[in-house]
Protein backbone atom coordinates (compact mmCIF):
# COMPACT_ATOMS: atom_id res chain seq x y z
CA UNK A 1 0.00 0.00 0.00
CA UNK A 2 1.31 3.37 -1.02
CA UNK A 3 1.26 6.16 1.60
CA UNK A 4 1.17 9.84 0.77
CA UNK A 5 1.27 12.99 2.90
CA UNK A 6 -0.36 16.18 1.68
CA UNK A 7 -1.08 19.40 3.58
CA UNK A 8 -4.64 20.17 4.65
CA UNK A 9 -6.40 22.54 2.29
CA UNK A 10 -7.54 24.72 5.22
CA UNK A 11 -5.01 25.53 7.89
CA UNK A 12 -6.56 26.69 11.17
CA UNK A 13 -5.31 30.10 12.12
CA UNK A 14 -5.02 31.33 15.70
CA UNK A 15 -7.67 33.90 16.46
CA UNK A 16 -7.22 37.09 18.41
CA UNK A 17 -8.62 36.64 21.89
CA UNK A 18 -10.77 39.77 21.65
CA UNK A 19 -12.86 38.88 24.68
CA UNK A 20 -9.74 38.54 26.83
CA UNK A 21 -8.32 41.81 25.53
CA UNK A 22 -11.61 43.62 26.19
CA UNK A 23 -11.72 42.16 29.71
CA UNK A 24 -8.18 43.42 30.33
CA UNK A 25 -9.12 46.83 28.96
CA UNK A 26 -12.21 46.95 31.18
CA UNK A 27 -10.15 46.11 34.25
CA UNK A 28 -7.61 48.74 33.21
CA UNK A 29 -10.41 51.27 32.68
CA UNK A 30 -11.83 50.55 36.14
CA UNK A 31 -8.37 51.02 37.65
CA UNK A 32 -7.93 54.27 35.73
CA UNK A 33 -11.35 55.53 36.86
CA UNK A 34 -10.55 54.67 40.46
CA UNK A 35 -7.25 56.47 40.08
CA UNK A 36 -9.13 59.41 38.57
CA UNK A 37 -11.48 59.49 41.57
CA UNK A 38 -8.54 59.45 43.97
CA UNK A 39 -6.84 62.16 41.92
CA UNK A 40 -10.04 64.25 41.93
CA UNK A 41 -10.39 63.97 45.70
CA UNK A 42 -6.69 64.70 46.22
CA UNK A 43 -6.79 67.70 43.84
CA UNK A 44 -9.90 69.05 45.58
CA UNK A 45 -8.18 68.83 48.94
CA UNK A 46 -5.04 70.45 47.56
CA UNK A 47 -6.91 73.33 45.89
CA UNK A 48 -9.11 73.84 48.95
CA UNK A 49 -6.05 73.76 51.16
CA UNK A 50 -4.31 76.25 48.89
CA UNK A 51 -7.33 78.58 49.05
CA UNK A 52 -7.49 78.24 52.83
CA UNK A 53 -3.77 79.00 53.07
CA UNK A 54 -4.32 82.16 50.99
CA UNK A 55 -7.13 83.24 53.30
CA UNK A 56 -5.02 82.55 56.38
CA UNK A 57 -2.23 84.70 54.90
CA UNK A 58 -4.79 87.46 54.30
CA UNK A 59 -5.92 87.13 57.93
CA UNK A 60 -2.31 87.40 59.10
CA UNK A 61 -1.81 90.47 56.91
CA UNK A 62 -4.99 92.07 58.28
CA UNK A 63 -3.97 91.27 61.85
CA UNK A 64 -0.60 92.95 61.32
CA UNK A 65 -2.30 95.84 59.53
CA UNK A 66 -4.78 96.31 62.39
CA UNK A 67 -1.99 96.42 64.97
CA UNK A 68 0.05 98.88 62.91
CA UNK A 69 -2.99 100.95 61.94
CA UNK A 70 -4.19 101.17 65.52
CA UNK A 71 -0.86 102.68 66.47
CA UNK A 72 -1.07 105.11 63.54
CA UNK A 73 -4.70 105.92 64.19
CA UNK A 74 -3.94 106.49 67.86
CA UNK A 75 -1.20 108.91 66.87
CA UNK A 76 -3.49 110.79 64.47
CA UNK A 77 -6.31 110.87 67.01
CA UNK A 78 -3.92 112.30 69.61
CA UNK A 79 -2.81 114.96 67.12
CA UNK A 80 -6.45 115.93 66.66
CA UNK A 81 -6.83 116.01 70.46
CA UNK A 82 -3.78 118.28 70.77
CA UNK A 83 -5.18 120.61 68.12
CA UNK A 84 -8.48 120.75 70.01
CA UNK A 85 -6.57 121.78 73.18
CA UNK A 86 -4.87 124.52 71.23
CA UNK A 87 -8.27 125.61 69.95
CA UNK A 88 -9.53 125.57 73.56
CA UNK A 89 -6.75 127.95 74.66
CA UNK A 90 -7.61 130.28 71.78
CA UNK A 91 -11.28 130.16 72.76
CA UNK A 92 -10.48 130.96 76.40
CA UNK A 93 -8.49 133.96 75.24
CA UNK A 94 -11.39 135.33 73.17
CA UNK A 95 -14.36 134.42 75.37
CA UNK A 96 -15.63 136.05 78.52
CA UNK A 97 -14.86 133.88 81.58
CA UNK A 98 -18.49 134.13 82.62
CA UNK A 99 -20.68 131.75 80.67
CA UNK A 100 -23.67 134.04 81.01
CA UNK A 101 -21.88 136.67 78.93
CA UNK A 102 -21.14 134.32 76.05
CA UNK A 103 -23.64 133.98 73.20
CA UNK A 104 -24.27 131.07 70.87
CA UNK A 105 -23.79 133.36 67.87
CA UNK A 106 -20.33 134.26 69.16
CA UNK A 107 -19.48 130.58 69.38
CA UNK A 108 -20.58 130.03 65.77
CA UNK A 109 -18.23 132.76 64.55
CA UNK A 110 -15.34 131.39 66.61
CA UNK A 111 -15.91 127.81 65.37
CA UNK A 112 -15.51 129.02 61.79
CA UNK A 113 -12.46 131.07 62.70
CA UNK A 114 -10.76 128.16 64.52
CA UNK A 115 -11.95 125.63 61.88
CA UNK A 116 -13.76 123.32 64.26
CA UNK A 117 -17.20 121.90 63.58
CA UNK A 118 -18.86 122.88 66.86
CA UNK A 119 -18.20 124.48 70.24
CA UNK A 120 -20.09 123.69 73.45
CA UNK A 121 -19.65 125.29 76.87
CA UNK A 122 -20.48 122.97 79.79
CA UNK A 123 -21.19 123.77 83.48
CA UNK A 124 -22.42 122.09 86.61
CA UNK A 125 -26.10 121.99 87.27
CA UNK A 126 -26.84 120.35 90.58
CA UNK A 127 -25.41 116.80 90.43
CA UNK A 128 -25.21 116.96 86.65
CA UNK A 129 -22.97 118.58 84.11
CA UNK A 130 -24.86 119.98 81.13
CA UNK A 131 -24.22 121.69 77.84
CA UNK A 132 -25.19 125.32 78.50
CA UNK A 133 -24.12 127.24 75.40
CA UNK A 134 -23.39 125.63 71.98
CA UNK A 135 -23.24 126.03 68.22
CA UNK A 136 -25.32 122.83 68.07
CA UNK A 137 -28.80 123.50 69.49
CA UNK A 138 -29.22 119.85 70.47
CA UNK A 139 -26.24 120.16 72.81
CA UNK A 140 -27.94 122.88 74.91
CA UNK A 141 -29.22 121.53 78.26
CA UNK A 142 -27.97 118.03 77.31
CA UNK A 143 -27.25 115.95 80.45
CA UNK A 144 -24.02 113.99 80.74
CA UNK A 145 -24.36 112.18 84.04
CA UNK A 146 -25.69 109.05 82.33
CA UNK A 147 -22.99 108.94 79.70
CA UNK A 148 -21.24 105.59 79.57
CA UNK A 149 -17.65 104.74 80.44
CA UNK A 150 -15.31 107.45 81.77
CA UNK A 151 -16.83 110.65 80.38
CA UNK A 152 -18.77 111.99 83.38
CA UNK A 153 -15.98 111.04 85.76
CA UNK A 154 -13.43 112.98 83.66
CA UNK A 155 -15.69 116.07 83.55
CA UNK A 156 -15.89 116.18 87.36
CA UNK A 157 -12.12 115.74 87.71
CA UNK A 158 -11.58 118.73 85.38
CA UNK A 159 -14.04 120.98 87.22
CA UNK A 160 -12.41 119.99 90.50
CA UNK A 161 -9.06 121.05 88.95
CA UNK A 162 -7.74 117.57 89.49
CA UNK A 163 -5.57 115.61 87.10
CA UNK A 164 -7.81 113.45 84.97
CA UNK A 165 -7.34 109.82 85.74
CA UNK A 166 -9.56 107.57 83.65
CA UNK A 167 -8.84 104.46 81.55
CA UNK A 168 -9.73 105.88 78.17
CA UNK A 169 -9.08 109.04 76.20
CA UNK A 170 -6.15 111.47 76.12
CA UNK A 171 -5.12 113.32 79.29
CA UNK A 172 -3.08 116.57 79.09
CA UNK A 173 -2.67 119.44 81.59
CA UNK A 174 -6.16 120.79 82.40
CA UNK A 175 -7.44 118.85 79.44
CA UNK A 176 -9.04 115.54 78.53
CA UNK A 177 -10.09 114.29 75.09
CA UNK A 178 -12.49 111.39 74.84
CA UNK A 179 -12.14 108.61 72.26
CA UNK A 180 -13.88 109.07 68.94
CA UNK A 181 -17.48 107.96 69.14
CA UNK A 182 -20.95 108.56 67.81
CA UNK A 183 -22.36 111.97 68.67
CA UNK A 184 -25.17 111.90 71.23
CA UNK A 185 -26.73 115.01 69.74
CA UNK A 186 -26.35 114.02 66.09
CA UNK A 187 -25.78 110.24 65.71
CA UNK A 188 -25.04 110.54 61.98
CA UNK A 189 -21.58 111.81 62.94
CA UNK A 190 -18.63 110.22 64.69
CA UNK A 191 -16.85 113.06 66.51
CA UNK A 192 -13.67 113.84 68.40
CA UNK A 193 -14.14 116.11 71.48
CA UNK A 194 -11.71 118.11 73.58
CA UNK A 195 -12.48 119.35 77.13
CA UNK A 196 -10.44 122.14 78.74
CA UNK A 197 -10.76 123.77 82.19
CA UNK A 198 -8.02 125.54 84.19
CA UNK A 199 -10.22 127.38 86.76
CA UNK A 200 -10.16 130.81 85.04
CA UNK A 201 -13.65 130.32 83.65
CA UNK A 202 -16.88 128.99 85.12
CA UNK A 203 -17.37 126.50 82.31
CA UNK A 204 -15.61 123.71 80.43
CA UNK A 205 -14.55 124.57 76.91
CA UNK A 206 -15.57 121.79 74.48
CA UNK A 207 -14.55 122.32 70.85
CA UNK A 208 -15.11 119.21 68.68
CA UNK A 209 -14.76 118.08 65.09
CA UNK A 210 -16.35 115.42 62.91
CA UNK A 211 -14.29 112.37 61.93
CA UNK A 212 -13.90 113.44 58.27
CA UNK A 213 -10.13 113.80 58.43
CA UNK A 214 -9.73 110.73 60.59
CA UNK A 215 -11.91 108.59 58.34
CA UNK A 216 -10.01 109.82 55.28
CA UNK A 217 -6.82 108.70 56.99
CA UNK A 218 -8.33 105.30 57.76
CA UNK A 219 -9.61 104.93 54.22
CA UNK A 220 -6.25 105.80 52.65
CA UNK A 221 -3.79 104.09 55.00
CA UNK A 222 -5.74 102.13 57.59
CA UNK A 223 -7.17 98.63 57.86
CA UNK A 224 -10.00 99.34 55.42
CA UNK A 225 -7.42 100.39 52.83
CA UNK A 226 -5.59 97.10 53.27
CA UNK A 227 -8.86 95.15 53.03
CA UNK A 228 -9.85 97.03 49.88
CA UNK A 229 -6.47 96.24 48.31
CA UNK A 230 -6.83 92.58 49.23
CA UNK A 231 -10.21 92.38 47.51
CA UNK A 232 -9.92 94.80 44.59
CA UNK A 233 -6.15 95.04 44.05
CA UNK A 234 -4.23 93.80 41.02
CA UNK A 235 -3.23 90.57 42.77
CA UNK A 236 -5.98 88.00 43.21
CA UNK A 237 -5.72 86.98 46.84
CA UNK A 238 -8.84 84.86 46.61
CA UNK A 239 -11.08 86.84 49.01
CA UNK A 240 -14.42 88.27 47.89
CA UNK A 241 -15.31 89.90 51.21
CA UNK A 242 -13.48 90.51 54.50
CA UNK A 243 -15.09 91.48 57.79
CA UNK A 244 -13.59 91.96 61.25
CA UNK A 245 -16.41 91.03 63.64
CA UNK A 246 -16.91 92.71 67.01
CA UNK A 247 -18.13 89.53 68.77
CA UNK A 248 -20.04 91.00 71.78
CA UNK A 249 -22.11 93.20 69.48
CA UNK A 250 -22.36 90.75 66.58
CA UNK A 251 -23.57 88.01 68.91
CA UNK A 252 -25.97 90.37 70.76
CA UNK A 253 -24.29 89.66 74.07
CA UNK A 254 -24.67 93.29 75.21
CA UNK A 255 -27.34 95.84 74.49
CA UNK A 256 -26.42 98.18 71.69
CA UNK A 257 -26.84 101.89 72.21
CA UNK A 258 -29.15 103.05 69.49
CA UNK A 259 -30.77 106.37 68.95
CA UNK A 260 -32.88 107.32 65.97
CA UNK A 261 -31.77 104.20 64.16
CA UNK A 262 -27.99 104.84 64.51
CA UNK A 263 -25.49 102.40 66.00
CA UNK A 264 -22.79 103.76 68.29
CA UNK A 265 -19.35 103.82 66.63
CA UNK A 266 -17.76 101.84 69.46
CA UNK A 267 -20.68 99.41 69.46
CA UNK A 268 -20.71 98.52 65.76
CA UNK A 269 -20.91 94.85 64.67
CA UNK A 270 -18.20 95.12 62.00
CA UNK A 271 -15.05 96.91 63.11
CA UNK A 272 -13.44 96.85 59.67
CA UNK A 273 -14.40 95.73 56.18
CA UNK A 274 -17.92 94.87 55.05
CA UNK A 275 -20.49 92.19 55.77
CA UNK A 276 -22.96 91.71 52.91
CA UNK A 277 -22.44 88.02 52.08
CA UNK A 278 -24.34 86.54 54.99
CA UNK A 279 -25.18 83.02 56.09
CA UNK A 280 -27.50 82.13 58.97
CA UNK A 281 -24.74 79.98 60.45
CA UNK A 282 -22.23 82.86 60.73
CA UNK A 283 -23.09 83.64 64.36
CA UNK A 284 -22.58 79.98 65.31
CA UNK A 285 -19.20 80.03 63.58
CA UNK A 286 -18.09 83.20 65.41
CA UNK A 287 -19.29 81.73 68.72
CA UNK A 288 -17.36 78.49 68.02
CA UNK A 289 -14.18 80.43 67.18
CA UNK A 290 -14.37 82.40 70.44
CA UNK A 291 -14.91 79.22 72.43
CA UNK A 292 -12.30 77.00 70.76
CA UNK A 293 -9.86 79.70 69.62
CA UNK A 294 -9.54 77.60 66.46
CA UNK A 295 -10.24 78.49 62.83
CA UNK A 296 -13.64 77.36 61.56
CA UNK A 297 -14.67 76.71 57.93
CA UNK A 298 -18.03 76.80 56.23
CA UNK A 299 -19.15 75.99 52.68
CA UNK A 300 -22.23 77.96 51.72
CA UNK A 301 -24.33 78.94 48.72
CA UNK A 302 -25.14 82.60 48.17
CA UNK A 303 -27.18 83.72 45.17
CA UNK A 304 -26.57 80.40 43.42
CA UNK A 305 -22.76 80.42 43.82
CA UNK A 306 -20.58 78.37 46.15
CA UNK A 307 -18.44 80.20 48.68
CA UNK A 308 -15.93 79.14 51.31
CA UNK A 309 -16.11 81.06 54.56
CA UNK A 310 -13.31 81.04 57.11
CA UNK A 311 -13.53 82.47 60.63
CA UNK A 312 -10.15 83.13 62.26
CA UNK A 313 -9.57 84.31 65.87
CA UNK A 314 -7.55 87.47 66.54
CA UNK A 315 -6.64 89.11 69.84
CA UNK A 316 -6.72 92.93 69.93
CA UNK A 317 -7.82 94.97 72.94
CA UNK A 318 -10.66 92.47 72.96
CA UNK A 319 -10.97 89.11 71.15
CA UNK A 320 -12.25 89.64 67.61
CA UNK A 321 -12.92 87.31 64.68
CA UNK A 322 -11.80 87.86 61.08
CA UNK A 323 -14.35 86.57 58.58
CA UNK A 324 -13.16 85.86 55.03
CA UNK A 325 -15.39 84.83 52.14
CA UNK A 326 -13.86 83.29 49.01
CA UNK A 327 -15.42 82.26 45.72
CA UNK A 328 -15.36 78.45 45.77
CA UNK A 329 -16.57 78.33 42.16
CA UNK A 330 -12.98 79.01 41.07
CA UNK A 331 -11.82 75.85 42.83
CA UNK A 332 -14.68 73.87 41.32
CA UNK A 333 -14.00 75.27 37.83
CA UNK A 334 -10.34 74.42 38.15
CA UNK A 335 -11.25 70.89 39.25
CA UNK A 336 -13.68 70.51 36.36
CA UNK A 337 -11.04 71.67 33.89
CA UNK A 338 -8.52 69.22 35.30
CA UNK A 339 -11.15 66.50 35.19
CA UNK A 340 -11.95 67.23 31.54
CA UNK A 341 -8.25 67.19 30.63
CA UNK A 342 -7.72 63.96 32.55
CA UNK A 343 -10.73 62.26 30.96
CA UNK A 344 -9.52 63.34 27.52
CA UNK A 345 -6.10 61.90 28.34
CA UNK A 346 -7.68 58.67 29.63
CA UNK A 347 -9.84 58.34 26.51
CA UNK A 348 -6.86 58.94 24.22
CA UNK A 349 -4.72 56.52 26.19
CA UNK A 350 -7.48 53.88 26.18
CA UNK A 351 -7.89 54.14 22.40
CA UNK A 352 -4.14 53.89 21.87
CA UNK A 353 -3.94 50.99 24.34
CA UNK A 354 -6.75 49.18 22.52
CA UNK A 355 -5.00 49.69 19.17
CA UNK A 356 -1.71 48.47 20.66
CA UNK A 357 -3.42 45.39 22.13
CA UNK A 358 -4.97 44.54 18.76
CA UNK A 359 -1.65 45.05 16.97
CA UNK A 360 0.16 43.02 19.64
CA UNK A 361 -2.27 40.12 19.28
CA UNK A 362 -1.93 40.24 15.53
CA UNK A 363 1.84 40.22 15.84
CA UNK A 364 1.71 37.29 18.28
CA UNK A 365 -0.70 35.39 16.05
CA UNK A 366 1.50 35.95 13.03
CA UNK A 367 4.46 34.60 14.96
CA UNK A 368 2.37 31.60 16.01
CA UNK A 369 1.29 31.03 12.43
CA UNK A 370 4.89 31.30 11.24
CA UNK A 371 6.02 28.90 13.95
CA UNK A 372 3.23 26.45 13.14
CA UNK A 373 4.04 26.63 9.44
CA UNK A 374 7.75 26.15 10.17
CA UNK A 375 7.04 23.11 12.37
CA UNK A 376 4.69 21.71 9.76
CA UNK A 377 7.30 22.20 7.04
CA UNK A 378 9.92 20.43 9.15
CA UNK A 379 7.50 17.61 9.93
CA UNK A 380 6.38 17.24 6.31
CA UNK A 381 9.94 17.37 5.00
CA UNK A 382 11.18 14.66 7.35
CA UNK A 383 8.10 12.48 6.99
CA UNK A 384 8.35 12.96 3.23
CA UNK A 385 11.97 11.87 3.37
CA UNK A 386 10.91 8.80 5.38
CA UNK A 387 8.22 7.77 2.92
CA UNK A 388 10.41 8.46 -0.09
CA UNK A 389 12.95 6.09 1.37
CA UNK A 390 10.22 3.52 2.06
CA UNK A 391 8.95 3.87 -1.53
CA UNK A 392 12.46 3.35 -2.82
CA UNK A 393 12.84 0.26 -0.62
CA UNK A 394 9.43 -1.01 -1.80
CA UNK A 395 10.43 -0.34 -5.39
CA UNK A 396 13.49 -2.51 -4.83
CA UNK A 397 11.48 -5.20 -3.05
CA UNK A 398 10.89 -7.19 -6.24
CA UNK A 399 14.60 -7.11 -7.02
CA UNK A 400 15.32 -8.37 -3.49
CA UNK A 401 12.79 -11.22 -3.96
CA UNK A 402 14.25 -12.12 -7.34
CA UNK A 403 17.76 -12.16 -5.88
CA UNK A 404 16.67 -14.40 -2.99
CA UNK A 405 14.89 -16.73 -5.44
CA UNK A 406 18.02 -16.96 -7.59
CA UNK A 407 20.30 -17.68 -4.59
CA UNK A 408 17.91 -20.42 -3.45
CA UNK A 409 17.81 -21.85 -6.93
CA UNK A 410 21.63 -21.80 -7.11
CA UNK A 411 21.81 -23.25 -3.60
CA UNK A 412 24.13 -20.40 -2.48
CA UNK A 413 22.90 -20.66 1.06
CA UNK A 414 25.82 -18.86 2.73
CA UNK A 415 25.45 -15.88 0.44
CA UNK A 416 21.70 -16.08 0.92
CA UNK A 417 22.14 -15.88 4.71
CA UNK A 418 24.40 -12.80 4.47
CA UNK A 419 22.12 -11.05 1.99
CA UNK A 420 18.93 -11.62 4.01
CA UNK A 421 20.63 -10.45 7.21
CA UNK A 422 21.43 -7.09 5.61
CA UNK A 423 17.93 -6.83 4.22
CA UNK A 424 16.31 -7.60 7.59
CA UNK A 425 18.44 -4.88 9.29
CA UNK A 426 17.26 -2.23 6.87
CA UNK A 427 13.65 -3.35 7.11
CA UNK A 428 13.76 -3.36 10.91
CA UNK A 429 15.12 0.20 10.96
CA UNK A 430 12.44 1.41 8.57
CA UNK A 431 9.66 -0.29 10.48
CA UNK A 432 10.80 1.19 13.77
CA UNK A 433 8.10 3.87 13.90
CA UNK A 434 8.53 5.73 17.13
CA UNK A 435 5.72 7.11 19.25
CA UNK A 436 6.63 10.58 20.51
CA UNK A 437 3.97 13.10 21.56
CA UNK A 438 5.83 16.00 19.90
CA UNK A 439 5.15 15.73 16.14
CA UNK A 440 8.13 17.81 15.06
CA UNK A 441 10.46 15.81 17.33
CA UNK A 442 8.97 12.55 16.04
CA UNK A 443 9.59 13.64 12.48
CA UNK A 444 13.23 14.62 13.06
CA UNK A 445 13.98 11.37 14.88
CA UNK A 446 12.41 9.32 12.10
CA UNK A 447 14.39 11.34 9.57
CA UNK A 448 17.60 10.58 11.44
CA UNK A 449 16.64 6.88 11.46
CA UNK A 450 16.58 6.95 7.65
CA UNK A 451 19.90 8.83 7.51
CA UNK A 452 21.44 6.31 9.89
CA UNK A 453 20.37 3.42 7.66
CA UNK A 454 21.81 5.13 4.61
CA UNK A 455 25.13 5.88 6.41
CA UNK A 456 25.35 2.37 7.94
CA UNK A 457 25.07 3.77 11.49
CA UNK A 458 23.31 2.01 14.34
CA UNK A 459 20.96 4.71 15.68
CA UNK A 460 19.05 3.99 18.86
CA UNK A 461 16.50 6.36 20.37
CA UNK A 462 14.67 6.38 23.66
CA UNK A 463 12.42 9.42 24.04
CA UNK A 464 9.94 8.88 26.89
CA UNK A 465 7.30 10.63 29.07
CA UNK A 466 7.59 14.02 27.35
CA UNK A 467 3.82 14.30 27.60
CA UNK A 468 4.27 14.84 31.34
CA UNK A 469 5.91 18.21 30.84
CA UNK A 470 4.60 21.37 29.05
CA UNK A 471 6.67 22.00 25.95
CA UNK A 472 4.99 25.29 25.06
CA UNK A 473 7.88 27.22 26.62
CA UNK A 474 10.28 25.79 24.02
CA UNK A 475 9.66 26.44 20.35
CA UNK A 476 9.34 23.25 18.36
CA UNK A 477 11.65 24.66 15.69
CA UNK A 478 14.35 25.37 18.31
CA UNK A 479 13.95 21.84 19.73
CA UNK A 480 14.30 20.35 16.25
CA UNK A 481 17.44 22.41 15.55
CA UNK A 482 19.05 21.39 18.83
CA UNK A 483 18.37 17.65 18.36
CA UNK A 484 19.18 17.71 14.65
CA UNK A 485 22.55 19.43 15.13
CA UNK A 486 23.56 17.16 18.02
CA UNK A 487 22.62 13.99 16.13
CA UNK A 488 24.31 15.22 12.93
CA UNK A 489 27.45 15.99 14.95
CA UNK A 490 27.33 12.47 16.41
CA UNK A 491 26.86 10.94 12.96
CA UNK A 492 29.89 12.89 11.73
CA UNK A 493 31.94 11.80 14.74
CA UNK A 494 31.35 8.07 14.12
CA UNK A 495 31.84 8.43 10.34
CA UNK A 496 35.48 9.56 10.44
CA UNK A 497 37.82 7.47 8.23
CA UNK A 498 39.86 6.22 11.19
CA UNK A 499 36.77 4.84 12.94
CA UNK A 500 36.89 1.06 13.44
CA UNK A 501 34.06 -1.27 14.40
CA UNK A 502 30.35 -0.51 14.64
CA UNK A 503 29.12 3.04 14.33
CA UNK A 504 26.75 3.66 17.19
CA UNK A 505 24.72 6.77 18.11
CA UNK A 506 22.08 6.91 20.82
CA UNK A 507 19.46 9.60 21.59
CA UNK A 508 17.85 9.71 25.03
CA UNK A 509 15.13 12.19 25.97
CA UNK A 510 13.05 12.43 29.14
CA UNK A 511 11.47 14.82 31.61
CA UNK A 512 12.69 15.16 35.19
CA UNK A 513 10.34 17.40 37.20
CA UNK A 514 10.29 20.70 35.32
CA UNK A 515 13.50 19.87 33.45
CA UNK A 516 13.66 18.69 29.84
CA UNK A 517 16.79 16.55 29.35
CA UNK A 518 18.34 15.15 26.15
CA UNK A 519 21.49 13.05 25.85
CA UNK A 520 23.20 12.30 22.54
CA UNK A 521 25.87 9.60 22.86
CA UNK A 522 28.28 8.35 20.19
CA UNK A 523 31.21 5.91 20.16
CA UNK A 524 33.41 8.09 17.99
CA UNK A 525 36.97 9.17 18.77
CA UNK A 526 37.61 10.82 22.13
CA UNK A 527 37.71 14.62 22.16
CA UNK A 528 40.98 15.82 23.78
CA UNK A 529 40.38 17.51 27.12
CA UNK A 530 42.19 20.67 26.00
CA UNK A 531 39.67 21.07 23.17
CA UNK A 532 36.47 20.52 25.18
CA UNK A 533 36.28 24.19 26.14
CA UNK A 534 36.45 25.30 22.49
CA UNK A 535 34.11 22.95 20.67
CA UNK A 536 31.16 25.39 21.04
CA UNK A 537 33.07 28.27 19.45
CA UNK A 538 31.72 29.27 16.01
CA UNK A 539 33.98 27.85 13.27
CA UNK A 540 35.87 25.48 15.53
CA UNK A 541 35.84 21.79 14.49
CA UNK A 542 37.81 18.60 15.01
CA UNK A 543 36.57 17.29 11.63
CA UNK A 544 37.66 17.86 8.06
CA UNK A 545 38.29 21.60 7.58
CA UNK A 546 36.97 21.35 4.00
CA UNK A 547 33.47 20.62 5.33
CA UNK A 548 31.38 23.73 4.62
CA UNK A 549 29.33 23.24 7.81
CA UNK A 550 32.23 22.37 10.06
CA UNK A 551 32.23 24.25 13.37
CA UNK A 552 28.66 25.65 13.14
CA UNK A 553 26.38 22.93 14.57
CA UNK A 554 27.55 22.97 18.18
CA UNK A 555 27.74 26.76 18.33
CA UNK A 556 24.11 26.89 17.12
CA UNK A 557 23.14 24.38 19.83
CA UNK A 558 24.87 26.51 22.49
CA UNK A 559 23.10 29.69 21.35
CA UNK A 560 19.68 28.01 21.35
CA UNK A 561 20.15 26.44 24.77
CA UNK A 562 21.39 29.76 26.22
CA UNK A 563 18.25 31.37 24.83
CA UNK A 564 16.24 29.27 27.32
CA UNK A 565 18.78 29.67 30.15
CA UNK A 566 19.61 25.98 29.78
CA UNK A 567 22.92 24.16 30.09
CA UNK A 568 25.08 22.07 27.74
CA UNK A 569 27.51 19.59 29.20
CA UNK A 570 29.92 17.34 27.33
CA UNK A 571 31.98 14.41 28.54
CA UNK A 572 34.32 12.35 26.38
CA UNK A 573 36.15 9.09 27.06
CA UNK A 574 37.87 6.53 24.85
CA UNK A 575 34.64 4.53 24.63
CA UNK A 576 32.04 7.24 24.10
CA UNK A 577 31.26 10.96 24.01
CA UNK A 578 28.08 12.32 25.63
CA UNK A 579 26.37 15.68 25.11
CA UNK A 580 23.75 16.52 27.77
CA UNK A 581 21.16 19.28 27.29
CA UNK A 582 19.06 20.50 30.24
CA UNK A 583 16.28 23.10 29.83
CA UNK A 584 13.96 24.26 32.60
CA UNK A 585 10.34 24.59 31.39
Amino acid sequence: MMLSLSPSPHKPKPKIQLRSSLFILMISLIIVLLTDSVFYTYSKRMLSSELETKLELIADTIAISIKHSKAGEKYVENLIGQNLRTASLALQYKLDPDIEKVTNEELVLLSKELMVDHITLMKRSGDDIIGYKSTEPKEINMSTKNWSRDWFKAFNQLLDTKETNVKTGQALPNYWSGPMNTSMSDPQYVDKWGYYYDGRTNYILDPYVHDTFFRDYQRETGVDAVINEMIHGYTDHGAEEIAVFNPPIFLGQQEQYKKEGYTWFTDREILFGSYTMKDKRDQDMVQSVLKSKQTQRLLTNIDGRSYLKMFIPLQLDIPVVIGLTADYEKVQNSLNQQQRNLLLLIATTAILAFILVILSFRFINRNREATAESVQEVYVDHIGSLFRSMKEQRHDFNNHVSTIHSLVHLKEFEELSRYTAELIGETTALNDIIQINVPALSAIVQSKVIQAVERKITFQHDVANLKDIPLGAVKATDLVRIISNLVDNAFDAVSLPNKEGDKQVRLVGYADGHSLIFLVINNGAQIPSELLARIFEPGFSTKNPDDLHAGLGLSIVKQLVDKYDGTVRVSSTESETTFTITIEV
